[in-house]
């Protein structure tokens, strides 16, 4: 589609109604008055309406030319607008974020990000997707999440990845069970103790526990498995059983439960830390993930 006018046009027209004269209006322009002239007549043919009345000395705006210079003035404006967010956009101070994320991230480490992200670069804005890590990743991969908040590990031929939190483990405990009263529960605890296990869909906590339980002799009844920690938590507030969950599900303030920090052998605390990365492409050329990217490696979360 042609369009009626270029901006070049504009600013001369905008110029001279402006000053409504041709002389200083085209040296305010550093052209001369030739110049300027087939550029007013061009946009009045392109438009097939009189803009100006010429004088002698001078010229007035025609009612048209009045319309056309309040237009013309938003129209620069947003054209100036465009051109200062294409080059932050190109520096990756401009944009939309989509980042995947897991529930265990939500209540801490993703508010931490986003709010020292946004006092940096206030031009660019978030949508954020709660998945699983298998989900995440397959659509990291698609390119339908720019970045993905996970769990280790993740396949480096595809994706770059840095530590963003680590969490340890604790007990989801019924208010007034016996085992709330006590500042740490032991792991073997557990043994013979009816729980809400982690299901294989969600790997990373069902291999890792399934090793600390072998680990410390411990076997608990597993009455059903999920892989929710909300989920969890309401089987736990309904007394069907405990439930194994990282230390920052506290921040869920479910009423009803108490988080008690679980006490395992320190030969296996290291081994047993809850981390998460946060994960992007390999050869990612957008400016705003590595603006992110760089946020996110100064913002390391310990609940």
């Amino acid at each position: 589609m042609k369009l009626p006018f270029d901006l070049q046009q504009l600013q001369c027209f905008a110029m001279l109604a402006d000053t409504l004269h041709f002389g200083h209006a085209a040296q305010r322009l550093h052209m001369t008055q030739s110049p300027l002239s087939r550029q007013i007549a061009l946009l009045e043919e392109r438009l097939e309406v009189k803009l100006f009345i010429r004088h002698n000395r001078s010229v007035s705006l025609t009612p048209a030319g009045t319309f056309l210079l309040h237009e013309a003035r938003a129209i620069q404006h947003r054209a100036g607008e465009a051109a200062a967010k294409t080059q932050l956009a190109a520096r990756g101070e401009q944009g939309t974020l989509v980042i995947g994320f897991t529930s265990s991230a939500a209540f801490e480490l993703v508010p931490r990000l986003v709010q020292r992200h946004h006092e940096q670069y206030p031009g660019v804005s978030f949508v954020f997707k709660e998945l699983l890590i298998e989900e995440q990743l397959r659509m990291l991969h698609e390119a339908a999440l720019d970045v993905a908040l996970v769990r280790p590990p993740v396949d480096p031929t595809q994706f770059e990845s840095h530590l963003v939190m680590k969490d340890r483990w604790a007990l989801a405990i019924p208010a007034g069970h016996a085992l709330s009263a006590l500042p740490k529960v032991p792991m073997r605890q557990l043994d013979g103790t009816s729980m809400i296990a982690w299901s294989p869909h969600s790997p990373y906590f069902h291999l890792m526990l399934e090793r600390l339980y072998e680990a410390h002799g411990v076997f608990p009844r597993n009455i059903v498995s999920m892989s929710q920690i909300i989920a969890m938590l309401g089987m736990v507030r309904r007394g069907v059983g405990l439930a194994v969950v990282p230390y920052a599900a506290a921040m869920h303030a479910v009423e009803g439960i108490v988080i008690r920090p679980l006490q395992i052998d320190r030969k296996w605390e290291e081994e047993a830390a809850l981390q998460i990365v946060l994960a992007w492409r390999r050869h990612e050329h957008d400016a705003t993930v590595h603006r992110f990217v760089e946020t996110a490696k100064h913002c390391l979360s310990i609940p």
